[in-house]
């Protein structure tokens, strides 16, 4: 059985959440000054979380050994989880929100197959 380095998910959650906080402050900006409106907000939220995804995903494939759909899996499931976690505190569950969920980890786990090709 191989050995899960920690490291390399720790560094790949950064890999994910940089990008996500950053766009999500400039789409904050943006929004807080009236430059976009809520419905445009809606579908650049989206977007941002299929580019995060695929940055912390292509990141944990490009340091996988063998296997990158099941690295992906394994890091989209522990940032589902956080996700969850805090979803549930704040906000409570909703059904879009699994749904939500289930696109991340769908993304991060393309992006980790795409690591590890573009490693070879």
């Amino acid at each position: 059985m191989k050995k899960i380095n920690l490291n390399n998910y720790l560094k790949a959650l950064l890999y994910f959440f940089i990008p996500f906080f950053s766009f999500l402050f400039i789409i904050t900006i943006f929004y807080y000054f009236d430059i976009l409106n809520n419905n445009i907000i809606k579908y650049f939220k989206i977007i941002i979380l299929l580019v995060s995804s695929l940055c912390g995903g292509f990141y944990i494939g490009r340091k996988s050994t063998s296997k990158g759909y099941l690295n992906g899996l394994i890091l989209g499931t522990l940032i589902g989880i956080l996700f969850l976690l805090i979803n549930l505190l704040t906000k409570g569950f909703k059904i879009y929100h699994l749904v939500y969920y289930l696109i991340m980890i769908i993304t991060i786990c393309l992006g980790s197959m795409i690591g590890i090709n573009k490693k070879n």
